[in-house]
Formats: C-alpha cells, sequence, structure tokens
C-alpha cells in the first residue's frame, strides 16, 4: 500500500513536473512572441516619425517655394496692373487720334474730290484747246485726254495714277514737236485729184508733201493765226518756185538723200501785238 502511494506519488510529481516544464516552455514562446511584436511596433513608430519628419521637411519646403510664387505671382500682377493702366491710357490716346485722323481724313477726302473735279475740268480745256492745235496725230491727243478726263472723274483711276498718265501724254505731246519723220502716202490735192508721193514732218512746225514727180507740192498752214478757231489748211496752189524747191530739199534731207542743210519753212508766225508801255 504504501509502496503504492509512493509510486502514485512519483508519478504525479513527475506529471507535475511534465506539465511544469510545458507551461515554462509555452510561457517563453509567448514572451518572445510579445516582445516580437514590441519590436515590430517600435519599428514601425520609428517608421511614422520618420514619415513624419520628411512630411514636416516637405510641408516646410512646400511653404517656402509657395511664398515665393506667391511673391513673384504679386509681382507679375503689380506689372500686368502696370501695363493695363498703360494700354488704357493709350487707347485713350489711340481714339482721340482716330477722331483727329477721322476728320483730317474728311477734310482730306474733301479737298482730293475738289482736286479731282479741278483736275478733270483742266484736261478737258487743254483738250478742247488741242483740237485747234496741228493737226497731226490731233484726234488722238484729244480722245486719249478726254478719256482720261473722264476715268479720273469716274474714279476709275486713282488720282496719283491720273496725274502720272496725264504727265505722260503731255511729255508725249512735246516729244512729238521735236520730232522728224517722212513716210509715203496720197495727197488729195485742193483740185480733187489725188498723188502719190512722201510727207515730211518738222516737230510741230511744218507738214509738206511732194509727189514722185516733184511737180506737186503742198504744206500745212493755218488760215489766219491771229483769228479764233483758226484752222489748218493744205496749200497747194500758187506756190513760189523757192517755196516748191525747199519742200522738195526738206524730203530729201530727211529721207537721207542729201547732205542736211537749211531751208526756208513756208509758214505764217504769229503776229506781234504791240502793247503800249
Amino acid at each position: 500500500m504504501i509502496k503504492s502511494l509512493k509510486t502514485f506519488l512519483l508519478i504525479s510529481i513527475a506529471a507535475n513536473l511534465i506539465n511544469l516544464r510545458g507551461f515554462n516552455l509555452h510561457a517563453q514562446e509567448t514572451l518572445s512572441s510579445v516582445q516580437r511584436d514590441l519590436d515590430r511596433v517600435d519599428k514601425e513608430i520609428e517608421h511614422e516619425k520618420e514619415l513624419h519628419k520628411n512630411e514636416r521637411k516637405r510641408a516646410v519646403e512646400f511653404d517656402a517655394e509657395k511664398a515665393l510664387k506667391l511673391k513673384a505671382l504679386q509681382e507679375q500682377l503689380h506689372l500686368s496692373q502696370n501695363k493695363i493702366d498703360s494700354l488704357k491710357k493709350l487707347l485713350d490716346k489711340s481714339k482721340q487720334q482716330k477722331v483727329s485722323f477721322k476728320s483730317q481724313a474728311s477734310v482730306f477726302q474733301n479737298h482730293q474730290k475738289e482736286f479731282v473735279k479741278a483736275l478733270g475740268k483742266q484736261i478737258h480745256e487743254l483738250a478742247a484747246s488741242f483740237k485747234n492745235d496741228f493737226p497731226y496725230d490731233r484726234e488722238k491727243r484729244v480722245g486719249d485726254l478726254d478719256a482720261l478726263a473722264i476715268a479720273i472723274e469716274s474714279g476709275v483711276v486713282g488720282v496719283e495714277d491720273g496725274l502720272n498718265r496725264f504727265f505722260t501724254l503731255m511729255q508725249t505731246s512735246l516729244d512729238f514737236a521735236f520730232d522728224t519723220e517722212t513716210y509715203r502716202g496720197s495727197y488729195v490735192a485742193t483740185d480733187g485729184t489725188t498723188h502719190e508721193g512722201s510727207y515730211v514732218r518738222l516737230g510741230a512746225a511744218l507738214m509738206a508733201f511732194a509727189d514722185d514727180e516733184g511737180k506737186v507740192t503742198a504744206f500745212l498752214t493755218k488760215e489766219d493765226v491771229t483769228k479764233e478757231g483758226a484752222g489748218y489748211v493744205w496749200k497747194d496752189r500758187d506756190l513760189e518756185p523757192k517755196t516748191r524747191e525747199d519742200i522738195l530739199t526738206a524730203i530729201k534731207v530727211a529721207q537721207g538723200k542729201v547732205a542736211p542743210q537749211l531751208v526756208s519753212i513756208p509758214f505764217k508766225a504769229p503776229k506781234l501785238v504791240e502793247t503800249q508801255k
């Protein structure tokens, strides 16, 4: 009995020792787990602290950069406002100039209209005076001037272009007065007969004709240079021998058949009007 009890006690003690050892092992594992959790939490706390520190640093840098940008923006707004004020002043000045220019343009347009009217009138009057001028190419010169005056008055041709064309026509009219030419043609005499021969023109001073045989000669002359509206007529009757010879010589000189020489031009000079001093 005692032996059995002893054995039982030994078994119980052994079992308790085993249970106590298992408890200690479990406790140790629990403590290790808790320690690991604590270490992990500490690491996370340190990580959070580092993140917070970096965030604060970035926040400080952001505030500094924001302050710089805000200052630059304020300066830019200040400059923009100054530019706006300056542009407003320029706009007001431009409006005033526009009103002034508009008034000046109106005055200029009125003057231009008056000038166009006066220029057209002057060209028409000049064309009318050409109707009594030297008959060489007269119809074309008169027609060109009248057509130009109408084009300027109707606005088809601008003032500047019209002036250039007018000066060109005038220069052409002046140039022909210094030209010399000879050409073949037919001449209808005062008796109605037709003769073939050569014409000679010495500027706007002489126009003469001689037939191929030298028997018929004629020259252009004014009927009465003192009479208003006097016209040019051909004269081929009762010519003096000297006049006939001068016409033939003038044609030969113009054609290059003889050497240049002086000849008398058969035309009437205008009579001088005596004025009392």
